[in-house]
């Protein structure tokens, strides 16, 4: 697995930087490639009218992206969000509840700008949960910063129901096309778009990814974190990731 996840990065490599001045004349770097998105954010200025997503990005960039089978960012999402996951709701249900930042990411499929939510700088202790259900995805432990702009994750939280199965969905695609460009993740519980799964871990010694080989590149306005340290009030503190970052002050939500 080691090797061919090896010999997959150096195929991109090579073709990425035979066609990348072509179809990205702006992004130099492959940090640049992945801080692109397709829809444009709520939050945006519009400034990213013409950027990608990150994973069709990466696909258009290959010569060979025929090969892939990979769809459109917008058909990838035909699998239904709502049928088959334990709690639905119709959509008009989830625009009252959700923010508009968090229907965008979590119900239409969108992308965050980089560095645009609070939580890619939170490093308390502590759990992600989505910001549509409450289900536990990811643990402060597998937390690392990949340079990317989104907050990143090792591995996800595994289902106390059934410990060998994660509470985040990984899109169906080939190995091959895993290797190259990555699978979306959703939310087991809910349906939720959360962001996309990489296997490019080895890039980054020193951090959880470098032992599990992966890199979830989540959306931070999908997520809520609540810290351990809970204070004696009984009141849940929690951080919502549809926030921006705070330039000195972290924006802290009793409820």
């Amino acid at each position: 697995m080691a090797s061919s996840t090896i010999i997959s990065f150096f195929l991109f490599i090579f073709f990425f930087g035979s066609v990348n001045s072509f179809f990205t004349p702006a992004a130099s770097s492959w940090g640049r490639l992945q801080s692109t998105s397709l829809a444009v954010s709520p939050q945006d200025d519009g400034n990213a009218k013409n950027v990608m997503l990150r994973r069709e990005m990466m696909q258009k960039s290959l010569t060979f992206g025929a090969l892939l089978n990979a769809s459109p960012a917008y058909a990838r999402s035909a699998k239904s969000r709502t049928t088959g996951y334990d709690v639905q709701h119709t959509e008009a249900e989830w625009a009252q509840m959700l923010s508009p930042q968090q229907s965008f990411i979590l119900r239409q499929g969108g992308t965050e700008s980089p560095y645009s939510s609070i939580l890619e700088g939170e490093d308390r202790a502590g759990l992600f949960v989505c910001a549509g259900c409450g289900t536990p995805l990811f643990n402060s432990k597998e937390k690392f910063h990949s340079g990317t702009g989104w907050p990143s994750y090792a591995a996800p939280t595994m289902s106390k129901s059934s410990p060998d199965v994660s509470n985040v969905e990984m899109e169906d695609v080939s190995t091959f096309q895993y290797q190259l460009a990555g699978a979306e993740v959703r939310c087991r519980t809910c349906g939720g778009h959360l962001g996309d799964v990489f296997a490019d871990g080895f890039l980054f010694p020193g951090t959880p990814a470098f032992a599990t080989g992966k890199r979830y590149c989540i959306d931070g306005g999908a997520l809520i974190f609540v810290p351990n340290n809970q204070s004696a009030d009984g009141e849940l503190e929690f951080v919502r990731g549809d926030l921006p970052p705070a330039k000195s002050a972290r924006p802290v939500f009793q409820g």
